[in-house]
């Protein structure tokens, strides 16, 4: 019985030669199904415009409870208004081709990469204040304190100017939408 298997030419084995749930054995997943067969890049994947649609209604939601006429400050404040620019980039990103796999895998909660992913990908005509918006809210909101509410962020621009930032920024999001996908939100 040969225990090094590994170090016997693939076509000089037997089955007898084989440990049983040894490293070396075949595996049960035909090759052609198996996970790593397949070389997939983002743009193999069809954009996913529904999905896009429905991450610009959710951002508008969270924009929406960030900023009410009654508290226009605090730490809940900008955790919704961090969640409402993470879902306005990766709708974006979704509506060019990229996963939601692969937004959730590479980009995760950090802000700042999706929006120079977001940059990469063909958006333009962003408002001023939303790259400082993101470097102050992201790594608080990537670490978890923004949703603990261990910290308040101090945020560069006043909370009025924030939801216009915000506002503007989901309205150029929506329109990009419309125009490259033919359907909008």
């Amino acid at each position: 019985m040969i225990i090094f298997a590994h170090l016997v030419p693939k076509r000089q084995r037997t089955l007898s030669d084989s440990v049983p749930f040894a490293a070396t054995e075949e595996p049960r997943v035909p090759r052609d199904q198996h996970m790593f067969s397949q070389t997939r890049k983002w743009r193999s994947c069809p954009p996913e415009q529904s999905l896009a649609i429905a991450f610009v209604r959710n951002a508008r939601t969270f924009h929406a409870m960030a900023w009410p006429e009654s508290d226009r400050s605090g730490v809940r404040s900008a955790y919704a208004s961090a969640i409402a620019i993470e879902l306005g980039l990766k709708a974006y990103l979704l509506h060019r081709g990229f996963s939601d796999d692969w937004n959730r895998i590479h980009l995760r909660h950090d802000l700042k990469k999706a929006l120079r992913c977001a940059r990469l990908a063909g958006l333009r005509e962003l408002p001023d204040g939303l790259a400082e918006l993101a470097a102050v809210l992201g790594p608080l909101y990537a670490s978890g304190d923004l949703r603990s509410g261990a910290v308040e962020p101090e945020l560069t621009v006043s909370p009025e100017a924030a939801d216009r930032v915000i506002s503007r920024f989901l309205d150029v999001v929506e329109t990009a939408i419309r125009m490259e996908g033919g359907a909008g939100p």
